[in-house]
């Protein structure tokens, strides 16, 4: 089974960071390395890597798939082909409130497809996660861009909500100086220490860095802030 995830902490990964080759969808980038093959769905934009991200996600064999009509910077999910029919989405999204539209509306164009996988409410068994893991391609791109499309980094009590992605974090720090927001500039030290010694423990994100962070992570995706 492939590694399942929320965006939350703690995942072990060998990585590169990732990119499109799309105004729409821009990242670091790399060269590719996929041995799945399957057409893209969305257009003809490029991975130029395997999709990897340090200390979250090691994708393997299976194929990055960008959505070449991201309305953002940068894509939080993604998806990857396990076979030209089948993929799976990371973060995996199930019981994601961005999905609330969807799975509300009967005439939202995504309804069918969410109930249909269930993904509604968060995954309670090993047979509800296989069948996420196993959605159309052309479904898994339409779920991540409505997901993208209500994508924003909010701090609250229980942390940044959705949990950030430790190479994001180091992305956002590297946006400005942290001179002015020593709590920021702590948050970012601890991530790159963390990930340069490949040790896998979770952090917790509060506080006023935490708030600093969000504000980050939505300048880095190029949320638009009211």
């Amino acid at each position: 089974m492939r590694p399942l995830a929320y965006a939350a902490v703690g995942l072990l990964a060998s990585f590169l960071v990732t990119a499109c080759e799309s105004a729409s969808n821009v990242d670091d980038t790399g060269k590719a390395g996929s041995k799945v093959k399957v057409e893209n769905p969305t257009g003809d934009c490029v991975a130029f890597d395997s999709g990897a991200r340090p200390g979250y996600h090691e994708p393997g064999d299976t194929t990055w798939l960008p959505d070449c009509k991201n309305p953002l910077r940068r894509e939080y999910w993604r998806v990857f082909a396990t076979t030209p029919e089948t993929a799976y989405i990371m973060p995996r999204p199930d019981g994601d409130p961005g999905l609330e539209a969807a799975c509300t509306n009967e005439e939202h164009p995504l309804y069918t497809v969410v109930q249909y996988y269930a993904l509604c409410q968060p995954a309670s068994s090993a047979e509800a996660v296989a069948r996420i893991n196993s959605i159309y391609p052309k479904d898994a791109l339409a779920v991540t861009h409505e997901l993208h499309s209500r994508l924003r980094f909010v701090a609250n009590d229980a942390g940044i909500a959705p949990s950030p992605i430790p190479s994001d974090i180091l992305d956002a720090c590297a946006l400005h100086s942290n001179d002015d927001e020593p709590e920021l500039a702590a948050i970012c030290e601890r991530e790159a220490d963390r990930l340069g010694s490949g040790n896998d423990i979770g952090f917790a994100y509060e506080g006023p860095g935490a708030v600093a962070l969000a504000k980050r992570l939505n300048e880095l995706y190029g949320i638009p802030l009211d």
